[in-house]
């Protein structure tokens, strides 16, 4: 897990930019790996670019979305929604 945020299951002070995904290896993933981001907006590219680098789909967000104490992130955008 690469976690980037600042709460608990949050804890990493680490970034992730998504022109870096390319040093990731394609062969750190099992095949059908199951990737997710439930950072705001990454469907909107960082998915697409996730793919390139990896070959592995990631889900990301349309959108924003809101972190809450102890709970996964949801979706507050309007229209928003989870996309590979």
């Amino acid at each position: 897990m690469f976690d980037y945020s600042n709460n608990i299951d949050s804890a990493c002070k680490s970034w992730l930019h998504e022109n870096d995904l390319k040093q990731i290896s394609r062969r750190a993933f099992a095949r059908g790996a199951y990737v997710k981001s439930w950072g705001c907006h990454t469907g909107e590219s960082m998915s697409k670019k996730w793919y390139a680098a990896t070959g592995t789909h990631m889900i990301g967000a349309l959108g924003k979305t809101q972190f809450m104490m102890e709970e996964l992130p949801i979706l507050i955008s309007e229209g928003g929604r989870w996309v590979n």
